[in-house]
């Protein structure tokens, strides 16, 4: 249906027409702006927990390679506590300090020990399936030290597409002192 020419009139007068509102436009984008803000926001301290928790796992992960003495439960207890205050975690967090040794005979990873604090079951044969993929190739009787966390992620404001969610890290490093770690606990 062709346009008549006051019909075409009108139109390029609306499309031409500059005036407006700014208290109308301002009550239409200011809701939008603060809305687009805050979910910007609730993200990006998403990823910054996410990348607390990594940076924790192998910090710590790297302090026990470097022991040469016997670990025990007080040690453990104080890197708990020292994944607790690198992520400001407030007792949310657990995590899981395992040593496993490379067997050619089995083809296979051994625990030789697995403690856990926090929100973790001790490693067993089911958990070790569930890491063998994850874990990297070693030679004959080499170990590895492998540190498991997890922490509740809360958001920031909540109802913005992000619910409450488990942050998981592994972390994994050689000994470097000594030909293994070993556990003195009870």
């Amino acid at each position: 249906m062709p346009l008549t020419g006051s019909t075409r009139a009108l139109l390029n007068r609306f499309l031409s027409n500059e005036d407006g509102s700014v208290s109308i436009e301002a009550a239409i984008m200011t809701p939008l702006m603060i809305g687009l803000l805050a979910v910007t926001f609730v993200y990006n301290d998403a990823f910054r927990k996410k990348s607390l928790n990594t940076n924790a796992a192998f910090t710590i992960s790297d302090a026990i390679s470097r022991e040469t003495d016997a670990i025990d439960d007080t040690y453990l207890n104080g890197m708990h506590d020292l994944f607790d205050f690198l992520t400001h975690s407030a007792d949310r967090s657990g995590v899981r300090f395992s040593l496993l040794t490379w067997d050619n005979t089995i083809e296979d990873y051994r625990i030789d020990w697995s403690e856990v604090r926090g929100m973790f079951d001790p490693l067993d044969a089911d958990n070790m399936n569930l890491l063998r993929n994850r874990l990297p190739n070693l030679l004959h009787n080499e170990r590895v030290i492998v540190v498991e966390t997890r922490s509740i992620l809360q958001p920031i404001l909540p109802n913005l597409g992000l619910d409450n969610q488990v942050i998981y890290n592994l972390a994994f490093s050689r000994p470097r002192f000594a030909p293994q770690i070993v556990w003195n606990g009870s």
